[in-house]
């Protein structure tokens, strides 16, 4: 069946409502790494005016994700917007864990009082020169930890190190982006007299990893596969994707109101027991509460987003909005690890939490724009740069004659190919 050209998809207009959302989930998940994550990890950081402990603004760009996924999936050749996701993503996100592996490495060996041996292979990849990685809190990592991240394999093994844990969402994604790419190849999936298909998916999604992990697996399965399948394949996540379908299929009339806030309700539930699959009784973890509320509020908002009117009561901060949700994804890539360095340079040149606070996210923000501004930007252009058609091949006899310069005249002048008469 042939796929739907990309011209002669209408552009509509940006609209603030997504800016807003795509700026308050990832604020979200900065203030929540920088005043708990932060701390938690490294308890020298504590001191902040105030404690986010809610997780939910990870889970609400998944969400955000699966319903462009269905908007744009269906705009073109799907291999051309397969490659086009790699490309906006990819490029940055190598850099950013470049950046990270060698900040980390040095500021870590720092804090530690720690060198390295001699020679550049050593001092680039090698092990410290007491060949302890976990002096205190802060790892020095090693080469092998850069292959690992950089191939994005964190997932698949417990013994593997994250250089940063924000980079757990770029493999589902791409997963996610990859499966989306399959189905809409084989068939339209999402094209109309398939709801009922979708709406199967969408609910497969939420409800096949929570058999798998709690039924099939169990919470406390000691096996290395387990871990794999589960977090390696992203099956932790999938609910909140599903959730971004529903929307897409409620935005269009193909989804009843009723089922949707079913199925939205079930993946609050998912997004509950995957983030606090110990907790088998009622809340009992303080962070449990916030972390459900905000998950679940951010799911209104989308659904505004997606059917409602446009938020025009934002219109007088609209290009503030529109500058950070453009820059979103090199600030979601910067503002963890690198955020707690920072932060423990604020702390050992005296500053409290009151000052490092705004100086993290200020830096997080600037560092995010960089990435954007000089490596996403710039590699998506080149990467998505429509191909010059070859030359033609030159025939015979022409290809017996030089090439005519311009202003040359009527042509170029014979060549005689008999040898000297």
């Amino acid at each position: 069946m042939s796929q739907p050209t990309a011209t002669s998809a209408s552009r509509s207009p940006r609209r603030i409502s997504w800016d807003a959302v795509r700026v308050i989930a990832v604020l979200a998940v900065m203030l929540g790494h920088i005043t708990h994550q932060g701390p938690y990890a490294h308890p020298e950081l504590n001191g902040y005016p105030f404690r986010i402990t809610a997780q939910f603004g990870a889970a609400a760009l998944m969400v955000v994700s699966g319903y462009f996924v269905c908007h744009t999936v269906r705009r073109g050749r799907t291999g051309g917007w397969l490659a086009r996701k790699l490309a906006r993503l990819l490029p940055a996100y190598l850099v950013a864990a470049l950046v990270t592996y060698l900040v980390m490495r040095y500021a870590g060996a720092a804090f530690n009082h720690q060198g390295f041996g001699d020679g550049w292979w050593d001092f680039l990849f090698g092990p410290t020169s007491d060949g302890r990685a976990w002096v205190s809190s802060w790892y020095v990592p090693v080469g092998s930890d850069l292959v690992v991240n950089l191939l994005m394999m964190q997932g698949w093994n417990q013994s593997f190190i994250w250089l940063d844990g924000s980079y757990w969402t770029l493999p589902v994604q791409l997963m996610v982006f990859t499966g989306a790419a399959v189905l809409w190849s084989a068939t339209p999936w999402f094209s109309g007299g398939r709801d009922r298909r979708v709406q199967a998916l969408a609910w497969a999604m939420v409800a096949v990893p929570l058999v798998l992990r709690f039924w099939v697996i169990g919470v406390h399965n000691p096996q290395p596969w387990a871990y794999a399948v589960v977090f390696g394949l992203g099956l932790h996540r999938m609910h909140a994707f599903a959730a971004g379908i529903a929307i897409w299929l409620w935005a269009r009339d193909r989804m009843t109101g009723g089922h949707l806030a079913v199925l939205l309700a079930a993946s609050v539930a998912a997004q509950d027991l995957h983030l606090y699959p110990d907790h088998v009784q009622l809340p009992s973890d303080p962070a449990r509460l916030p972390s459900d509320l905000g998950f679940a509020l951010m799911l209104v908002a989308i659904c505004a987003a997606a059917k409602g009117p446009d938020w025009k009561f934002l219109r007088p901060v609209a290009p503030v909005l529109g500058w950070l949700a453009g820059i979103s994804y090199g600030v979601y890539l910067v503002h963890q690890e690198l955020g707690y360095l920072l932060a423990r340079v604020l702390l050992g040149a005296g500053f409290g939490g009151w000052l490092r606070l705004p100086l993290v996210v200020a830096a997080a923000v600037l560092a995010g724009w960089l990435l954007t501004r000089f490596v996403e930007r710039p590699a998506y252009r080149r990467l998505t740069a429509p191909k010059r058609p070859a030359p033609a091949p030159r025939l015979p006899p022409d290809d017996f004659l030089p090439t005519q310069r311009k202003g040359s005249g009527s042509g170029p002048a014979p060549i005689s190919v008999g040898g000297p008469s």
